[in-house]
């Protein structure tokens, strides 16, 4: 989806100040990992933002449409379109010139390799959802074992004393 000069500034505004920096790093002609786009980054400004932010930043404008991951992990963005109004002499007429830049075109294979490495990503995060709360559960049930091991103590301890009470009313 290629936008116009002003749409980008626009979807841009609503965008950290992290985000908006490191659009400008995010290359047109081809898809660059956010490693790649940090040690541009650093190399043109010494900029001490880490890349733990360059990715969050990278994922804001994925989110926002400005940017888009054609690959897995790699980023790019559109070129520009832009719009030229000439005004003739003649009062109410005009001609609309538009220019645009030629899209990069993904083909198939770069479009599944891009699915495919998103939903290894997915299954690796469901699975260690799923083991963070296997062992959430496995401490719960630790420690109902605790509870009832001690109230099994407590129970034992209070029949031993009630067979004590016993003894001595019978005996007095």
């Amino acid at each position: 989806m290629a936008f116009t000069e002003s749409r980008i500034q626009q979807l841009l505004a609503g965008q950290s100040s992290t985000a908006r920096k490191v659009f400008e790093y995010v290359p047109i002609q081809q898809a660059w990992s956010a490693h790649d786009i940090h040690c541009a980054a650093l190399a043109v400004n010494a900029t001490s933002v880490s890349v733990h932010a360059v990715r969050r930043a990278l994922g804001e404008l994925k989110d926002a449409g400005i940017i888009r991951e054609p690959v897995g992990s790699k980023f790019q963005r559109d070129a520009v379109t832009i719009k030229l109004r000439i005004e003739t002499p003649m009062p109410k007429q005009a001609i609309e010139l538009v220019v645009t830049t030629k899209k990069p075109e993904i083909n198939a294979l770069d479009a599944l390799a891009g699915l495919s490495s998103e939903v290894v990503a997915l299954a690796n995060d469901f699975s260690a959802r799923m083991k963070a709360m296997a062992s959430r559960i496995e401490e719960v049930a630790l420690s109902v074992e605790a509870e009832r091991e001690g109230s099994s103590q407590a129970t034992a301890k209070l029949k031993q004393l009630q067979s004590l009470l016993k003894e001595i009313g019978g005996g007095a």
